[in-house]
């Protein structure tokens, strides 16, 4: 208890101990440091800190400064001459008066630090202008009633003369300087704490494409012109205030390149040096009071030059920092984004990166919006905070998932995170939900800077960690594997793109010949030819083609090839098989129409083969399909007969002309009397449908001999015909 007291007292003296002495010490380092001039009899002010000094401890301390303000009056009476005393009540009086403005304008923000812009404009107008104008005419009226002409160096009906002008200049350019250093020392003598902050804005300002180079030369051109500023020799141009212009744009730099935080206190001491060797670059001659308004002017527009170009350089800074951090933070859930992990990857190579993904969080996003989507992953991150270390960082993945940057973790630690994502539940809805997620991992150190490439790699192994139920490495046998069918599916949809664009497809016709003497017809066979000229097998594309939507078109095309080849040969017969995807687009039957118009082809000449899951599934748009094929005049066939889900029942209840039996039974007909039997029983459905039938992968004369015994309409096989260039059977 009683060392709380003591605390608090501490604290109290130190808060009304440090507004009581500080002034009276700063005024006198202030009185020290600002330059005057005796001209004519009369004090020239060349650059005026004392009234810096007072601002700026009223600005920091405010109401806690009066007592120590009044001691400082006191003291002047006992100690200095009357006129220094009553100088200092007019730097009071404009002081009190302009800080009280200020804070009126500025409210809570006044005693904040300086170099904001927000604040820049007010501490302009109250505490540079309106307090150098008011201790102008505060000086001349007690110089009036009290004739003491020493406190200013002006008379009252001389006002406006060069004098007035180069003291109001100086006392602003005290104000505009002298203020923010005063602050600066007075806060970090009351918190020494403040010191901290302000190197560490030092370095946080201090641009990072300047280099020692560049600064070394800076410093070194900056001290050779003070040097010859300050040396009293006038035989070179370079020696006098010619210097002083050429100092101007080195500073400007540095406002620009280094911010405000270095540079207002590096010319603040260069215009305390320079105050004090006035006469060295200003002869005193009889121009001497026309170029001390001239460089007084001059250092005044610079001054607030570099001032306000400091704040902005700072303002600038911070700006570009915040859009820097947002260009690295997903706006949705504010987690780091892979922008984020490529720069912290960068800086450590060696780490491990990880990838969970959680598949099933698009089919909910689709349900619940994105917002679901972002929650969860925000919330599955602070699930997984709690197992890492400091150093580590969670990032936001946008494919359903997040990245997590790793030192060296053990498989111990990498299965304990799997674990922890896959029991992991997230209450919505006073529903509590858990999703299965794969684990994907691999060292960055190759992936630096493609980390894009790096997230698309390990997706193809969460997808693995998945299926296996651990942790996936992506330098694994079985990863590597995997990317390699991955990186096949994507290089045959490139080259898919490319032919169908190019029209570069081969149409092939298989012969499918007759048991009864009627006349063959063909099937159309789709085939692709790859960079190099070689056969991509359909099994292989025809895949890739429904996952990319291409399916349709490339029916289309086929369609549409194949019609063009009948134009020339209308006596010509031809089946086309139609992707699953194709005969559910509400819009085929129409561009079938328009095709056959086109081309002027009787429609009972072509035969369309669907899918038998496509035939005799319940989707009302595909028994559309068949049915305005049909109407049409075309054929319909079923493809693939027997390896569905298709059932002698199911087939009473479908409309088609033709039925191909499925080769996977066909090819055992002979050796399997179960393959015998359903073939068998097919057919004889078949016929009582008054459908055509036709048995596929006929590849030897006993299964010929066998299908026409049970009497199959039409046989297909390499034992009846092989397929062949479609241009070159016509």
């Amino acid at each position: 208890m009683n060392s709380i007291a003591s605390d608090s007292t501490a604290h109290s003296n130190k808060r009304w101990g440090l507004p009581l002495i500080l002034p009276c010490l700063l005024y006198a380092l202030a009185q020290l440091l600002s330059s005057h001039l005796i001209v004519d009899g009369r004090v020239l002010v060349v650059y005026d800190l004392e009234l810096a000094a007072i601002s700026a401890v009223l600005v920091l301390f405010g109401y806690r400064a009066i007592p120590g303000l009044v001691l400082l009056t006191v003291l002047s009476l006992l100690l200095r001459p009357l006129a220094e005393t009553w100088e200092l009540l007019g730097y009071l009086a404009a002081g009190l008066i302009s800080v009280f403005f200020y804070t009126q304008s500025t409210g809570w923000r006044s005693p904040s630090s300086f170099g904001r812009i927000s604040l820049t404009t007010q501490r302009i107008i109250w505490l540079c202008l309106c307090n150098a104008l008011l201790n102008t005419v505060f000086s001349e009226v007690i110089c009036f009633f009290t004739m003491a002409h020493p406190c200013s160096g002006m008379v009252w009906d001389h006002l406006f003369n060069a004098q007035t002008l180069v003291r109001i200049q100086g006392v602003m350019n005290g104000c505009v300087t002298g203020i923010p250093l005063f602050y600066t020392v007075l806060r970090i003598i009351s918190r020494p704490k403040y010191a901290a902050v302000c190197c560490k804005s030092v370095v946080a300002q201090f641009s990072e494409n300047v280099g020692y180079t560049r600064f070394a030369a800076w410093l070194t051109t900056l001290l050779i012109l003070m040097v010859c500023l300050n040396i009293p020799f006038q035989g070179n141009v370079f020696f006098t205030f010619y210097s002083l212009i050429l100092i101007f744009p080195l500073m400007l730099w540095s406002s620009v390149r280094f911010g405000y935080i270095i540079t207002t206190p590096v010319w603040t001491v260069m215009l305390i040096v320079l105050g004090k060797n006035n006469e060295n670059y200003i002869a005193l001659n009889d121009d001497f009071m026309l170029h001390q308004v001239l460089v007084s002017t001059a250092i005044f527009v610079f001054t607030l030059t570099i001032v306000i170009m400091g704040v902005l350089s700072r303002f600038n800074k911070l700006r570009f920092d915040e859009l820097l951090e947002i260009g690295l933070t997903d706006p949705m859930t504010n987690m780091p984004n892979l922008r984020a992990l490529k720069a912290d990857i960068k800086a450590a190579p060696h780490s491990t990166v990880c990838l969970i993904q959680v598949p099933e969080m698009e089919l909910f996003s689709r349900r619940y919006g994105l917002h679901f989507r972002a929650r969860y992953q925000k919330k599955l991150a602070d699930h997984l905070h709690k197992q890492l270390n400091d150093d580590e960082k969670i990032y936001y993945h946008a494919g359903f998932g997040l990245l997590l940057k790793l030192n060296e973790p053990s498989w111990g630690r990498l299965s304990l995170l799997y674990k922890s994502a896959n029991t992991f539940r997230y209450s919505h809805n006073n529903q509590q939900l858990g999703f299965r997620s794969g684990l994907g991992y691999c060292r960055a150190t190759q992936f630096c800077n493609d980390v894009y490439s790096l997230t698309g790699k390990l997706g193809i192994v969460s997808g693995l960690s998945l299926v296996n139920g651990k942790p996936e490495n992506l330098e694994a046998q079985s990863s590597r594997i995997l990317e390699s069918y991955i990186v096949g599916r994507t290089d045959i949809r490139t080259v898919l793109q490319k032919t169908l664009d190019n029209d570069a497809f081969v149409l092939m016709a298989q012969p499918i010949v007759s048991t009864r003497g009627e006349e063959r017809y063909h099937e159309i066979l789709l085939r692709m030819l790859d960079e190099e000229g070689r056969f991509i097998p359909p099994d292989r594309f025809l895949p890739v083609a429904t996952e990319a939507g291409l399916a349709p078109d490339i029916d289309l095309w086929v369609i549409r090839n194949t019609l063009k080849t009948m134009q020339q040969h209308p006596d010509r017969c031809f089946s086309i098989n139609l992707a699953p995807v194709t005969v559910c687009r509400a819009s085929f039957v129409h561009n079938v129409q328009l095709l056959l118009t086109q081309f002027s082809v009787d429609p009972h000449r072509i035969i369309f083969e669907i899918t038998e899951a496509d035939a005799l599934s319940d989707t009302e748009q595909s028994q559309n399909t068949v049915r305005s094929l049909k109407s049409l005049g075309c054929r319909v066939a079923i493809d693939d007969f027997g390896t569905g889900f298709s059932s002698h029942a199911r087939l009473r209840d479908v409309s088609a002309d033709i039925l191909k039996i499925d080769g996977s039974f066909i090819r055992e007909i002979t050796e399997s009397e179960l393959s015998h039997y359903i073939v068998e029983s097919f057919c004889h459905v078949a016929k009582m449908k008054n459908m055509q039938v036709v048995a596929e992968y006929v590849e030897n004369e006993n299964i010929q001999l066998c299908l026409e015994r049970m009497n199959v309409d039409w046989l297909q096989g390499y034992h009846i015909g092989k397929p062949v260039p479609l241009l070159s059977l016509v």
